[in-house]
Formats: structure tokens, C-alpha cells, sequence
């Protein structure tokens, strides 16, 4: 029988998680905003907080499933490996989002690795399937989330077949003005924190096509380049029109 001493530090360790719960900016969204807080730490004993450096890995394709997770904080790349050797990034998740969920036979069907640092909660995968029999909401919050991501890369798919590589790179940079704006607030500046080859990797271009692409969007007056990774937004009107997005 587990006494009321052994049992306390675990009970402090899951309040003081839930209590940080409180000011994420994923606590409203997805899989966190299914439950009450009542439930929610349940959610949170299925792991811990993890982290990691800038291009660490988080998961690989091809490996037995065991955590999936939610970012806290940065941005995440999920990707695959093309027959070529190539990667393709099929996926940006940033603060609120899940990732390494999607399996292929029990194994990771992409790899993530982080484009900056990274923090994030990891839950494991067997024991929140249990959980989620257990509250239908969860549940539905997670094939909402499938649901979401899907529809996503399917967007992903069609703007790559039919835009030109300026009006991709357009479509790229209003696309991550939108989904920082839904998690942090509307802002003309973008931090990219991805390099050119990234970006590349994202929309199935070269290195120096995305540069003169980028060029090309600075000289129409679309965007401007103060210094280093920070791209500010001058005609997001523009941007959505070149590239076809629609936020």
C-alpha cells in the first residue's frame, strides 16, 4: 500500500505542472482545450517537459512510436526523406501544435527536428489512446487535429502544383504570418528562423531560387529585410494576392 508520504511529492509534481499549464499558449488549444482542469492532469502525468537544441531531432522516421508532443515553445519541421535523398518538409508546427503523432505500423511516419529551440510536453502514445477512450472530447479534439493537419498538407500539395517559384515563396511567408498571428497576435514583422535551404526543403526549391525569390518580393515593396532572420511584412494585402493565400 503506497503511504501518504510517498504519495504527496508526485501529487505536488502534477499541481505544479498543471499550475504552468495555465500560461501556455497551447492551454486552449487541441488536444489541452478538450479537458477541464480537472482532467488535465491526467493529461500531463502521461510525461513530462522535454527539450531541445536548435536541429536536434525530436523523432525519426522509421522508429517504434513511443512519446508524441506538444509544443511549448519553437518552431518544428516535420519532414521525410525522399528516394533521391532529398527532404521534403511537409509540415511547420510552432507553440499549441502536436507532433509525432501520425504512425505508420507502430513507427513514426515522418521525422521532426527543431529549427530553433525547442520545448515541448511529451505524452506517451499508449497511454493517451487509454485516456482518450476515457473522454470522448479528447477524442474528438485529436481527430479534429488529423483532420486539420491533413487538410493542411493537401493546401501544402495544391499551391506547390500550381504557383511559380516567387508566388510560392509569397505563399510561404503570408502563410507564417497568419499562423504566428492566430498564436501571438497580428504583427508585420516575422522571424523566420529558417535558413534558405529550409525554406527550399518547404517548397521544393532550390537555395538560390528562394533567394532571388525573396529579392523579387523586396523589390515590388512587398516585404522589407532589416537584419538577420527578420522579414517585415510592408504590403500583407499583396502577399496574400501573389502568393493565393487565404487566411
Amino acid at each position: 500500500m503506497t503511504s501518504l508520504s510517498a504519495r504527496l511529492p508526485e501529487q505536488l509534481r502534477r499541481e505544479s505542472q498543471s499550475a504552468s499549464c495555465t500560461g501556455c499558449i497551447g492551454r486552449s488549444l487541441n488536444l489541452c482545450g478538450s479537458l477541464t482542469d480537472a482532467q488535465l492532469p491526467e493529461l500531463v502525468a502521461l510525461g513530462g517537459r522535454r527539450q531541445w537544441r536548435r536541429r536536434d531531432i525530436l523523432f525519426r522516421a522509421g522508429d517504434p512510436i513511443t512519446n508524441f508532443f506538444k509544443i511549448t515553445r519553437g518552431l518544428v519541421a516535420v519532414s521525410r526523406t525522399l528516394d533521391d535523398g532529398r527532404r521534403q518538409i511537409v509540415a511547420l508546427r510552432i507553440a499549441g501544435d502536436c507532433v509525432g503523432f501520425l504512425h505508420t505500423d507502430g513507427r513514426y511516419t515522418f521525422e521532426g527536428h527543431a529549427i530553433t529551440d525547442v520545448e515541448a510536453c511529451a505524452f506517451s502514445r499508449r497511454r493517451f489512446d487509454e485516456l482518450a477512450q476515457r473522454y470522448p472530447a479528447l477524442a474528438a479534439a485529436t481527430a479534429d487535429a488529423l483532420v486539420r493537419a491533413q487538410r493542411e498538407a493537401g493546401e501544402l500539395v495544391a499551391a506547390m502544383g500550381r504557383l511559380r517559384s516567387t508566388e510560392r515563396v509569397a505563399y510561404f511567408l503570408a502563410k507564417m504570418h497568419a499562423l504566428y498571428a492566430s498564436r501571438f497576435g497580428d504583427s508585420a514583422t516575422v522571424d523566420l528562423d529558417m535558413n534558405r535551404g529550409e525554406i527550399g526543403d518547404y517548397l521544393g526549391l532550390t537555395i538560390e531560387t528562394v533567394s532571388r525569390s525573396i529579392a523579387k518580393l523586396k523589390k515590388r515593396g512587398l516585404i522589407s529585410l532589416p537584419h538577420g532572420n527578420e522579414v517585415v511584412i510592408e504590403n500583407i494585402d499583396g502577399l496574400r494576392e501573389l502568393g493565393n493565400f487565404g487566411p
